[in-house]
């Protein structure tokens, strides 16, 4: 049941905010509104204000802002008539404005939240060189490193803090360095050698050197100016990332297998919210995220697809036949249907194989 509920709540706000973002920019720029829907199909509950009736359907996996004039998800092409509050009646620059403003109020969701999370529970740094802890395996263990040994130069080169220190560690992946630790006020070098390991980091995968060592983490207070860069870069990475993930696919290496669906969505959502309520806030930003990077994509129907139609005409300063933006619609249509197919397949398959813990654990003996 508590999956069920942090799902809905958490589903409502990203729909909810990224329909808000068209339909505000839409009444900025002077054009009417005239279905402003959470979730598709058949309306549950329905209001009409003015020129706009509100809905909320009984599909609750998205929504959309119905705009006057406009060809989207309902493929309604004859409800052009040339009127001054319609989106065909616009200029280049308003229709970019309400078309992509989705994907801004999905992004700035975001760093809103991660930005809260960064001003209430502060910055983790770690400024010590005093080794706290060892991974397993750890190199630097392996190699005579004990639990209070302080590092004061790698290669000859001093470090005065954590950063220096891991910036030339991850400079050396898979090489022999010389580590200078003190002890009992004595000084040693000690040789290790690094592992490499392939890592995300700032949104990349890199290849980095690791020893398998830990500090003292502290954490900082932070102003309200370091939240929001915080909750800027946090967000930030999470585009690299989604932008890495599209890049993989395309170049094989990432398969469509990979690929999760409400399912997945769903049950991590039900993960975070047992985890505590800064977990879930970090997931919705997230989840948040992920939604404005899939609606940028240029694929018909999405966002991102119906700005490739205003651009083009905007280079071009000719109208896309109604019947050619149709067909191309239908062909997004099917592909987004197609695809749905596939991430639902996959989160099944992942909870029909998914082992029970008392399988691991008799495994384990």
């Amino acid at each position: 049941m508590l999956t069920l509920f942090a799902f809905i709540i958490l589903l409502g706000i990203i729909v909810f905010i990224h329909e808000l973002g068209h339909f505000i920019s839409a009444k900025i720029c002077g054009m009417r509104a005239e279905i402003f829907s959470l979730g598709f199909g058949k309306a549950l509950l329905k209001k009409k204000f003015g020129n706009t009736e509100y809905r909320i359907a009984w599909i609750p996996l998205g929504g959309y802002v119905k705009i006057s004039g406009m060809m989207d998800e309902s493929m309604d092409g004859n409800s052009i008539k040339g009127e001054s509050y319609e989106f065909e009646s616009k200029n280049f620059f308003q229709k970019s404005f309400v078309i992509l403003s989705g994907v801004m109020m999905n992004f700035l969701l975001a760093i809103i939240i991660y930005s809260l999370i960064t001003f209430i529970n502060g910055i983790p740094e770690v400024n010590s060189t005093v080794i706290k802890g060892f991974a397993e395996n750890s190199p630097a263990e392996q190699a005579g490193m004990i639990i209070g040994d302080v590092i004061n130069g790698v290669n000859g080169k001093a470090v005065h803090d954590w950063r220096g220190l891991t910036e030339i560690i991850h400079n050396t992946p898979d090489k022999d360095i010389l580590v200078t630790i003190s002890r009992s006020d004595s000084i040693f070098i000690i040789p290790v050698r690094t592992i490499a390991v392939r890592t995300l980091i700032d949104g990349e995968i890199k290849t980095i050197g690791l020893i398998g060592i830990f500090s003292e983490t502290e954490i900082k207070d932070a102003s309200i100016l370091e939240s929001l860069k915080e909750g800027s870069l946090a967000t930030w990475n999470w585009i690299k990332i989604g932008w890495l993930s599209v890049k993989m696919l395309v170049t094989g290496e990432a398969s469509l297998k990979d690929l999760g669906g409400p399912l997945l969505i769903a049950q991590m959502t039900g993960e975070s919210a047992k985890a505590g309520i800064w977990a879930y806030l970090s997931f919705i930003a997230f989840i948040s995220v992920n939604i404005g990077f899939l609606n940028v994509l240029p694929v018909p129907l999405l966002d991102g697809g119906h700005f490739m139609f205003i651009l083009y005409e905007g280079v071009t300063r000719r109208k896309i036949p109604p019947k050619v933006k149709f067909r191309i619609l239908q062909t997004g249509m099917l592909l987004l249907f197609l695809l749905m197919i596939i991430v639902l397949f996959n989160d099944t398959s992942r909870l029909l194989t998914k082992e029970n813990p008392a399988e691991i654990e008799t495994k384990k003996e």
